[in-house]
């Protein structure tokens, strides 16, 4: 049976949620997470959910279930939600509102509830004849827009093999003011990449989320080597800093050297300068708001757009201004679509631009794009185009692209200048 299918017949109007099964899955990594299927009616729809490497500590936590794979419909937290949610008849905020409340009360984890949330939004969507990002779109009361891409190119941090100490992505952005030539120049870049990278075997290393491991080469390597591999293709940098993890007592481990919080964001603006950076993710860990506060006109002075991941943990309760010009929304970190929808729009309330991530374990759900289109995001971190989960969710871009040209929706891919 495919994603969305039915088991008999189907129809527009409200149908109850008449079953919820749980399985056990592998993401990217072959680690367990969940799958859900949820049924309205005779209409199914399935979801799941991705897994971090290292959670930030102000996101909604999964339920650790090593080695739980296959059917789940008996085990406790399968009988659960069963039991509590058939029979009901919700629309996608009070399901969602009751899955936050067991979790709360019984500790069922972000991943079963964001597996549930996400089957029961396919569902509903199959139910109302609409497509997964209009339907999105409709409960977020946004206009539909394509993003740009955030191509990992290259990897360390906590997704290195060392104790963490440079940046935890260095990415690409294409900047052609196409989805499918972007995605093309991800392509070029990338491939070139891997040839310099590639070793005696003709094989170029890469992590869980699909970016090139640098191995011994610093991080001045790194950015010389992606200045010249993108010299002949319209292409800026970006970089995840991922602070939280770089975070000593006094300040923040970096190439080899602690530094203060002042230091520390004088040397990312002089790299912002030196190589072009315009977009720089989590500089600072969450605590550390007057360094956020610092930062943000300088960096925005240099041509960079700072961006929270760890610093909001996609939650609308601490989304505010002046720390950062954008909010990074990871859906498994809010637990819910409607969580995750409701930090989007407390960011739009405020002025700033979204960005839509990936985990580093990842499924072959592709919902992060159309949420990425749905509420018109800025950007979209698929990881690099390589590994066949991150390839579904280029395809599905891909797919979304042609999508809304053809329903003559809103389809901006934002130009340089508006970083």
């Amino acid at each position: 049976m495919t994603q969305g299918g039915k088991r008999g017949h189907g129809g527009a109007a409200p149908m109850p949620i008449t079953d919820v099964a749980l399985r056990g899955i592998l993401d990217s990594r072959g680690h367990p997470t969940l799958e859900a299927d949820v049924w309205l009616g005779e209409v199914r729809g399935r979801g799941s959910c991705p897994v971090a490497i290292a959670p930030g500590r102000l996101e909604r936590r999964r339920r650790l279930r090593t080695g739980a794979l296959g059917p789940l419909r008996d085990s406790e937290t399968g009988r659960l939600l069963r039991d509590e949610l058939a029979g009901l008849k919700p629309g996608q905020e009070e399901l969602d509102a009751r899955l936050r409340e067991l979790d709360d009360r019984h500790g069922v984890g972000a991943d079963a509830t964001l597996a549930v949330s996400l089957a029961h939004a396919r569902a509903a969507a199959a139910v109302a004849g609409r497509p997964l990002h209009a339907w999105l779109a409709d409960r977020a009361g946004s206009t539909p827009g394509l993003p740009r891409l955030l191509v990992n190119a290259f990897s360390g941090g906590i997704h290195g093999t060392a104790a963490p100490d440079s940046f935890q992505q260095i990415m690409i952005i294409p900047e052609s003011g196409s989805v499918l030539d972007d995605v093309r120049i991800a392509l070029d870049v990338y491939a070139a990449l891997e040839r310099t990278m590639a070793d005696g075997s003709g094989a170029a290393p890469i992590s869980a989320s699909s970016g090139l491991l640098p191995g011994g080469r610093d991080l001045a390597w790194q950015l010389r080597t992606l200045d010249r591999t993108r010299a002949a293709a319209p292409a800026a940098l970006g970089v995840d800093v991922a602070a939280e993890h770089l975070r000593t007592e006094r300040g923040y481990r970096f190439q080899g050297r602690e530094h203060g919080p002042a230091e520390f964001a004088a040397l990312l603006l002089e790299l912002v300068r030196a190589h072009g950076i315009q977009y720089v993710e989590d500089p600072f860990d969450p605590a550390d708001t007057g360094a956020w506060e610092a930062f943000l006109p300088a960096a925005r002075q240099a041509g960079a757009a700072v961006v929270g991941d760890d610093l909001f943990a996609s939650d609308a309760g601490r989304v505010r201004p002046g720390l950062a010009d954008a909010v990074l929304l990871k859906p498994s970190q809010a637990g819910t679509v409607t969580a995750t929808l409701a930090a989007a729009r407390a960011a739009r309330d405020l002025g700033l631009r979204l960005a839509v991530s990936h985990r580093s374990g990842e499924t072959e759900d592709t919902a992060m794009c159309d949420l990425a289109v749905a509420v018109g995001a800025e950007w979209i971190k698929i990881g690099g185009p390589r590994r066949g989960d991150r390839i579904a969710k280029y395809n599905q871009l891909i797919r979304l692209t042609e999508t809304l040209t053809s329903e003559g929706a809103a389809c901006r891919v934002p130009s340089s200048s508006k970083i």
